[in-house]
């Protein structure tokens, strides 16, 4: 009977391991796949594409944009390695370096997106403001990130770098995914599908990251309390 019981609590964690290792590895490869289809389909575009049929609208700014982008991929490469854990425990040094680098590239992508959402060349003034608070946000949580690092509140400090990393992955979200739905643009238009997107690619991904941060807070305040109902 020991025996058996045994047995049964010990499958029970292998199997939430193997459950757990399954569920990470998809969205490391989903997160990975995405960046790198971002990068040979944008990015590269932009910066060894040097035309004005490469850049269309954006001709007129193209040296702001090439640095936009440029500082987009190191933001986003870098900021993917911080969730790196055993990278992270391994090399603290290689971490707060490139949490540095991560929020210096970021700087300058917010506060270009600032710009540009002043003055779009996709949409209308609906598309800017959403791309301008996006910028501001992602100012935002950086701030509270460094700050909350700075007063030594690991937590706090790690909730909003995921904050922030999420609103840096917009670009990407809003670049491929929404305006790639051509069958919203057959019922709603392209210059509203553009407008969705000025908001849609950061306010959806950050609101459901919002509700998984919060329910995993749920999670670890209610454990205590039942290991003290059952003493």
């Amino acid at each position: 009977m020991r025996d058996a019981v045994a047995v049964a609590t010990t499958s029970v964690p292998s199997n939430r391991d193997w459950f757990g290792l399954a569920w990470k590895s998809i969205a490391w490869g989903v997160l990975l796949g995405s960046i790198i289809y971002y990068v040979r389909r944008d990015a590269l575009h932009y910066l060894f594409h040097y035309t004005p049929d490469s850049f269309k609208a954006f001709w007129s700014e193209r040296i702001l944009i090439r640095v936009h982008v440029a500082c987009a991929v190191t933001m986003i490469s870098t900021g993917t390695s911080q969730f790196w854990t055993g990278l992270r425990m391994r090399n603290m040094t290689f971490h707060v370096w490139c949490g540095r680098v991560f929020l210096l590239t970021g700087t300058f992508v917010s506060c270009s997106a600032l710009y540009m959402g002043l003055h779009p060349r996709l949409g209308g003034i609906v598309y800017g403001f959403g791309l301008f608070l996006n910028g501001l946000f992602w100012l935002a949580a950086a701030s509270i990130a460094y700050y909350a690092i700075r007063l030594g509140n690991v937590q706090v400090h790690k909730d909003w770098m995921i904050r922030a990393y999420v609103l840096a992955f917009a670009g990407i979200v809003g670049d491929r995914i929404i305006p790639d739905m051509t069958f919203v643009a057959r019922r709603i238009g392209v210059d509203a599908l553009n407008d969705i997107s000025g908001w849609a690619n950061w306010a959806v991904p950050l609101m459901v990251t919002e509700v998984i941060i919060q329910i995993r807070r749920l999670r670890m305040t209610r454990r205590p309390n039942t290991s003290r109902s059952i003493a």
